[in-house]
């Protein structure tokens, strides 16, 4: 992961209204806040800092530097802003709830603080956030790709949910150079025909680190072209180079490699289902993460036919803060859902080992 500090800030909107709230996603390696107008019911800024390793200490002081840059940047008065809301890791989440206040973080005291409830100790409130943006009426199957996966088929009304823990290549924190799909980031990695390797850089700039697609999309061609055997060993060298100054590494391909398997084991415990499946996370900037993804074999050839978003806890929170009537299906998940990770573990282990060639 790369270890310079960097905060990016965006305006999406020259008007807005004077009532405004805060949706908060925090994840092991960034915070991001989005600026939603409740009254014009649309996006007016995103910022977003990464590039430090986020811990239950340092995120308060973090979050809080970042909701006052933003508001500095974009002009926002702190009265403006009637809401905030939150999804975190829960080890975050629970320290956050016991010192966090509006004021501390350059809001006004009228400011309603709003934590996305987690459905388990190893199920985020991220994961709910994530949940709130697919169909209410319908049966469907999810997972989000992290610092840990997390799973959720929703079958007649019961929501059944599990969480894998990662190494960490699906958020970028495990790899060298890795980074979220952020402006900056290599994003999109291919071969051209006459064998020129050529990548893109989201926000069309200079490029500051890697990010999982990218990473995902290396791997792949890596195993095309005969570099990557099915031990995951990088035959000809140890470093495969993405322009002249970043690279995925050996280590990289091993974390790739161990987090595919578990990741292709833990999908082998869902339910074989005609239902429609969801999948959000970093991998997912592009559709070349999700090729990448089924290519190496950590997403089932059924799921050919999912919908994917890397942005859907973002809107999740959004949501969350709009509707109480979805504050109120929050809660529902969180407290049905029946937590399936520890049911099955000597099959899941067993598919582990099994899926760990390439």
């Amino acid at each position: 992961m790369i270890s310079e500090k960097h905060i990016l800030h965006e305006k999406y909107r020259a008007e807005r209204s004077a009532e405004l709230a805060l949706a908060c996603d925090i994840t092991a390696n960034s915070i991001t806040v989005v600026c939603y107008d409740l009254a014009l019911e649309r996006r007016y800024s995103r910022s977003v800092v990464f590039g430090a390793e986020l811990t239950a200490q340092t995120t308060a002081k973090e979050l809080g530097k970042l909701v006052v840059t933003s508001l500095r940047k974009f002009s926002i008065k702190p009265a403006a802003v009637k809401k905030m809301g939150i999804a975190a890791p829960v080890h975050i989440e629970t320290a956050l709830e016991q010192v966090l206040d509006t004021v501390a973080v350059g809001l006004s005291e009228e400011c309603e603080l709003l934590f996305i409830p987690y459905i388990s100790a190893g199920i985020s409130g991220r994961f709910t956030a994530f949940l709130l943006t697919l169909p209410a009426e319908t049966d469907w199957t999810a997972a989000d790709f992290g610092k840990s996966l997390c799973m959720a088929h929703k079958t007649n009304g019961e929501l059944h949910c599990a969480a894998f823990p990662l190494l960490g290549s699906f958020d970028g924190t495990a790899l060298e150079s890795g980074m979220p799909a952020e402006n900056g980031a290599i994003d999109l990695v291919r071969q051209e025909p006459d064998g020129t390797r050529a990548y893109e850089v989201v926000g069309d700039c200079e490029s500051i680190g890697v990010s999982p697609c990218g990473a995902l999309m290396s791997a792949a061609e890596m195993k095309r072209a005969g570099i990557l055997d099915e031990d995951g060993i990088m035959l000809d060298r140890d470093l495969y180079y993405i322009g002249e100054d970043f690279f995925v590494s050996q280590s990289d391909v091993r974390a790739i490699q161990a987090d595919k398997a578990f990741t292709a084991a833990a999908f082998e415990l869902l339910p074989r289902t005609d239902v429609q499946m969801f999948f959000s996370g970093e991998p997912f900037s592009s559709a070349g993460g999700f090729r990448a993804l089924m290519e190496l074999g950590a997403i089932p050839e059924r799921f050919v036919g999912a919908a994917f978003c890397r942005g859907a806890v973002e809107q999740g929170v959004i949501a969350f803060l709009e509707d109480e009537s979805v504050r109120e299906r929050a809660f529902e998940f969180t407290c049905s859902a029946k937590d399936f990770s520890h049911e099955d573990l000597l099959k899941y282990d067993k598919d582990y080992l099994n899926n760990l060639n390439f």
